[in-house]
């Protein structure tokens, strides 16, 4: 495989890796979510700090991914190496598509890098939690939309560079927050029984 096919597998995995914690993730903690009907299910006292850890875990993971995506470092598989390696190979036009899609993103993904640099890859003596979530209001709903697009996007170079393929590099439909559902629906349903 070329490099550019070995970098845009390597972002892919990223970005699956991150919709998919993130799904999970929020599944779990979105108000709108699970916490809305399965909340005495989740916090049952025998489940409560599976959930909790699961939740911080997928959580740190899906900033963890995120941000390889878009790391900076030249060294590291990234959607920046990727534009370089195109930009190198005369796809200028698919550069300024990924560009023109991704730069409304910009302030998002420069404040997940922070927080990831800050909080979560390293443990910063001076950066608090709150403070630097209330400096750079990272919203679920936007991640979800950055992830999204970026799986979208991904898909297109694959398609671009390769033809249209019958099976997505990264999936985009929801099949991680479904199966979280599920179980704890299952969790809900078995505890049912045994209060019967």
């Amino acid at each position: 495989m070329s490099e550019i096919g070995d970098t845009l597998k390597s972002v892919a995995e990223s970005a699956h890796a991150a919709r998919t914690h993130y799904q999970i993730w929020y599944t779990l903690r979105g108000a709108d979510k699970a916490l809305l009907d399965y909340r005495a299910d989740i916090h049952d006292y025998r489940y409560h700090e599976f959930f909790r850890a699961s939740s911080a875990g997928h959580y740190k993971l899906m900033f963890i991914e995120t941000a390889c995506i878009f790391d900076t470092d030249d060294r590291s598989n990234s959607m920046r190496k990727l534009k370089s390696l195109l930009s190198d190979a005369g796809k200028d036009s698919l550069v300024e598509h990924i560009s023109n899609r991704l730069n409304p993103f910009s302030t998002l993904v420069s404040n997940i890098l922070t927080i990831r640099s800050k909080l979560i890859a390293h443990k910063e003596t001076e950066a608090t939690p709150k403070e630097l979530y209330e400096k750079h209001r990272i919203q679920p709903d936007d991640i979800k939309l950055l992830l999204n697009t970026t799986a979208s996007l991904l898909n297109e170079i694959n398609d671009s560079l390769h033809g249209k393929q019958n099976q997505q590099l990264v999936g985009e439909s929801d099949t991680y927050e479904d199966a979280t559902f599920e179980m704890v629906k299952v969790l809900k349903a078995g505890r049912a029984e045994q209060t019967d």
